[in-house]
Formats: C-alpha cells, structure tokens, sequence
C-alpha cells in the first residue's frame, strides 16, 4: 500500500531520529510513532509542495521532540548569544519567517537545519573556532540551507523518489545528538545507491549554500575569508583520522578540495574584512569550556592553570572563567572577590553583573542576586539571561506578582524559550493562582 506524503516523512524522520533516541531514551520505537503523530497532514504526494506553513510546522513538530530528548543548552546567555548573532546574518537573507538558533551540548564540531527556520549548533563548534567570524560562516552556510529549502526540496522530491537525500541530512541530526556508533548502526539499512543519491544531492546543496553564504557572511561584517580557512583547518586536522573519528560536520558537509578551492576563489572576490571577535564571543566560548569540564573540580584546576600560564585572549576573559569554575565548585567567597574586581574593572560589562548574581543566588543570597540581576537588566533590557534572572529571583524571595510583571512585560514573543513559562509557572503557582500554573507548566513540556 503506497504510503501518504505524511507517513513517508514520518517514516523518515523516524530512521533519522532513532540514532537519538538511542542514544538518550530507552526504546526507539514508540518515540518515532510519537513524532509521526505530531506532523501535519500535508496531503498526497503527487503533485502538491510543502507550503511555507506546512514546513513551519514540521520544523516546529521535530523541534519539539528534539528539546525531550537533546542536550539542549538552555543557559539564557549562551542562548542570546547563539541567537543574537544567528540574526546578524539571517537579517541579510531573503527569508518569508523568522530564524530560530540554539545550543546542543556536545564536543563534535557540528550544525544541521531544520525546516521552519531552526538551526541547531553544537558547542563543540564554537570551542573549536579560532575567532567569531568562523562560527558565523557555519551558521551563514545553514542560514541558506533553510533559505534555499534544501531540505524541503529533498522531501517534496519523494515523489520521484523511493528513499531521498533527506534521510542522509535527518541521520546527520540524529548522529549529531547521539553517539556516532549508534547512529550508524541506525542507517545501517540504507542501500548504498540510496546513499549514493542523497551525497549527490547533498553536494549540489553544499555548493549553494558556500556561494551563497560567503556573500550573506560579508553582508554581515564577518570575513568571508573564514568560511575556506575553517574548511582547511578541519580537513588538515582530520586528514589521517580513522573514519570512524572524523567530525560529523564533516560526515553531514562533505569537504572536497574543489569545493575549498571555490569557496577560497569566491571570499577573494570580496572586500577583506577585518577579522575582530566580540568580547561575547570571547566570554560566550569561555562559559563553554567550563560548561564542558568533566566535574567542578576539574573547570577549577583547568582555570587556574590558564591564569598561571598566561595563556589567553584576555586576562578578564580568563578571570571571568574563573569566576564561573569557582562558582560552579561552591567557592564563593573567592568568586564574589574575583567577580567584583571584573565589575570595579568594567561595570558597563552585563555579563560580569550575571556572573555576580549567580553568585550571590548560589550562595543563597537571593537577594543580593535580585539587585545584581536588576542592575543588569537595567543596563541591557534585551538580555534573556537578565530578564530570566531577575524575573526568577523576584519570584523567589517572595515577590510573585512582580516577578511575573517583569516577565510578561518585557519576555513574551512568538516563540518563548522553555524556560519563560518555567518561571511563570512558578510565579503563578507561589501566588495561589494554580490553574495559571499548570497552564503554564503545560506549556514548559509541550
């Protein structure tokens, strides 16, 4: 019985999704059914395209399964970060809706999109770049997978096709989450000519994506000469390695040296731009590395060594990881002195002024930390990791309806982080209002 367009990108996304819930949940099968309840009806598949909307909502369906069963990074910062300069370049792109970019905590070096305008990083990525504009011309590469519809292009083309390219894009995803042994063994079933046509509609995707990412990496004010320097460094880097080793940016974005050779000719016919980092990126990266320590203990002694070698960017941006590894290990006293040197150094930096209020919370100084987190979102309004803070502290410390004027007020979009309705959940149930709570409750696991 032939299957509708539905059940085959179901059945898709289930080979795809496996590796993942191998990887982090028991039982893979009734995790693919559950994803395939959650996909729109998009018709038959002869003849109708997926609609901007449709896509939207299959973007937003995968997503959702992904935030269950990831190790998404739901630090406010790190996720303003990702966000913020994901939109630098996505402004410059011909795109009908909005981008969406998060944080997946895993070593790899990796990115993937997902229709509906999601793009997924690894941290990995970013403690791996040598400067910001290399970041960007990963997240500029992806940015015009969505724009162009690369994936969608592969689903609608299931029409003509028995097993598309999409599942060659959608086990990337699942290797990038789980381990690469089990998201193999989970494609272990694809026929090598079916593998053989997804890599070549890949590389026609992988192409277009370069040529064009390079212009939006420069329309930007990133250099577009990152985008061939990050290629040769991973391949140099990974020439002599096992495959079983080879990142999986580099299994999911195949690296040729043609390619190189043309990215390299079309950065050249652009202006240089200078390569300069923001001191975000710098701290963002810093925050990640401690993030990434084994235990406490470890981000301390690692810290430490850092300062003692002089073996940095910028003595703040060691210190301020410090601060965070002595945070993390419950050294308080000694991270309340660091933190105060950075602000006595810097008070206009709102990243030291979290990095205090987290201090102060930690140690159990709620309201000490309120004042911090107030200072700080005074200082930048646009901030989620201060809104968050200061919203969550006033709740508290006693403060619910306070808490969740400022939240409501100044937090609300199209599409809260999780962590937005957490808050509210908890505002609403401290002030007695517990339908409201489990309202917003309901939202936080949907």
């Amino acid at each position: 019985m032939a299957l509708s367009r539905k059940s085959r990108f179901a059945a898709v996304l289930g080979a795809g999704l496996l590796a993942l819930n191998v990887g982090l949940a028991p039982g893979g099968g009734p995790h693919a059914q559950e994803f395939s309840d959650d996909l729109p009806e998009i018709g038959d598949s002869a003849g109708a395209f997926i609609s901007p909307e449709q896509e939207k909502a299959l973007g937003s369906g995968f997503i959702r399964q992904l935030r269950r069963r990831a190790p998404i990074i739901y630090d406010a910062e790190v996720e303003d970060y990702i966000q913020k300069l994901g939109t630098s370049l996505a402004k410059h792109a011909d795109h009908y809706g909005d981008f969406h970019f998060f944080m997946i905590k895993a070593n790899s070096i990796n990115a993937f999109a997902v229709p509906g305008g999601y793009i997924g990083v690894h941290s990995g990525l970013i403690l791996n770049s040598e400067n910001e504009s290399e970041v960007a011309s990963v997240l500029a590469h992806e940015i015009v997978h969505i724009t162009q519809r690369h994936t969608v292009r592969a689903i609608e083309a299931q029409g003509r096709t028995t097993i598309p390219s999409i599942i060659g894009m959608l086990g990337a995803i699942a290797l990038a989450v789980a381990n690469p042994e089990a998201g193999q063994a989970a494609l272990a079933g694809v026929t090598a000519a079916q593998q053989q046509y997804a890599i070549n509609f890949t590389r026609g995707n992988e192409k277009e994506a370069d040529r064009i990412g390079i212009r939006l990496l420069y329309d930007g004010g990133y250099d577009p000469q990152s985008m061939p320097a990050f290629f040769k460094r991973l391949q140099l880097a990974n020439r002599y390695n096992d495959p079983r080793y080879i990142p999986e940016y580099l299994r999911s974005h195949p690296i040729t040296i043609n390619r190189i050779a043309e990215s390299q000719q079309r950065a050249e016919d652009l202006p240089r731009v200078p390569n300069e980092s923001s001191l975000e990126y710098y701290l963002i990266r810093t925050k990640l590395q401690v993030m990434a320590a084994e235990n406490p203990s470890i981000a301390k002694s690692t810290a430490e060594a850092v300062l003692k070698s002089g073996n940095y960017v910028s003595e703040d941006v060691a210190r301020y990881g410090y601060v965070l590894a002595l945070t993390a290990a419950g050294s308080y006293d000694r991270a309340r002195e660091e933190i105060n040197r950075l602000i006595a150094r810097a008070p206009e930096q709102v990243a030291y002024r979290i990095a205090a209020a987290e201090v102060e919370r930690e140690s159990g100084n709620l309201p000490g930390g309120a004042e911090h987190f107030r200072i700080a979102f005074e200082m930048d309004p646009t901030s989620l990791a201060a809104l968050y803070g200061y919203s969550e502290t006033l709740v508290l410390i006693g403060q619910p309806l306070e808490g969740k004027r400022v939240l409501r007020e100044h937090g609300y979009s199209d599409d809260p982080a999780p962590r937005y309705f957490r808050i509210l959940a908890e505002a609403e149930g401290r002030a007695g209002n517990t339908a409201n709570a489990r309202i917003a409750m309901a939202e936080y696991y949907y």
